[in-house]
């Protein structure tokens, strides 16, 4: 194959190329698409809460995303489906220790409140037999920073089913339960994300000293594009 053969053949590619690229230049247009959910690429470096009938746990990035809190304040919009938390004094009345605080380290802990997970699980229509991990995004407010899960987006966990209680196949036979293996609502899992108008309406920024509300960041309260 001589040179000018070779550079004919490289023009070619170039040029083909370039067609497409003004092809799809002249289709693509992002506001005709959707912003992919980061719950779809959730791992373990992103903050979390795990809600299990009569218990909460924080993850481990969570509790390092508050540094030195030990104790805290946690908080409920039933109206807007928010569960937050934030640093509070120990002595606070409404302080609650989240976390295992020893002199190297701070590490996660259960925290056991069944009558508190009652409420959640009601006023959300979960089922007891499962778990609920819900992401969580760390929002400074009037000077204090917060960190909020949106309740009404969560990923669901199977719980081991107590004895007696395992399902069974049409043999009668018990079946395995995948306890570690998450699935999402429909509402998520049908659906790659949001239209990018609803998506600029939600994330949307107002001049308020830098801050942005739980409102504006999840979208809540938004009217749907």
């Amino acid at each position: 194959m001589n040179e000018e053969h070779v550079k004919d053949t490289r023009e070619e590619l170039v040029s083909a190329r370039e067609e497409k690229r003004q092809e799809i230049a002249r289709a693509f247009n992002p506001n005709r698409m959707k912003v992919i959910r980061k719950e779809l690429f959730a791992n373990l470096r992103d903050p979390a809460v795990t809600i299990r009938d009569g218990n909460i746990t924080f993850n481990t990035a969570c509790i390092n995303g508050l540094e030195d809190v030990v104790y805290v304040n946690l908080m409920i919009d039933e109206e807007l489906g928010f569960l937050s938390v934030t640093g509070c004094d120990e002595n606070d009345k409404g302080a609650i220790r989240w976390c295992v605080a020893k002199p190297d380290k701070r590490k996660s802990r259960k925290m056991r409140c069944p009558d508190f997970t009652d409420g959640i699980y009601k006023l959300l229509g979960w089922d007891k037999k499962c778990r609920y991990k819900i992401l969580g995004y760390q929002i400074p407010f009037e000077g204090k920073v917060y960190y909020v899960f949106d309740l009404n987006v969560f990923q669901i966990f199977n719980e081991k089913p107590k004895k007696g209680e395992e399902p069974v196949d049409e043999a009668g036979e018990a079946q395995e339960v995948d306890t570690r293996k998450g699935y999402y609502p429909e509402d998520i899992a049908n659906t790659f994300g949001v239209p990018m108008e609803q998506y600029k309406k939600e994330t949307a920024v107002t001049d308020m000293d830098g801050y942005v509300t739980m409102a504006m960041f999840t979208g809540a309260g938004q009217e749907d594009s």
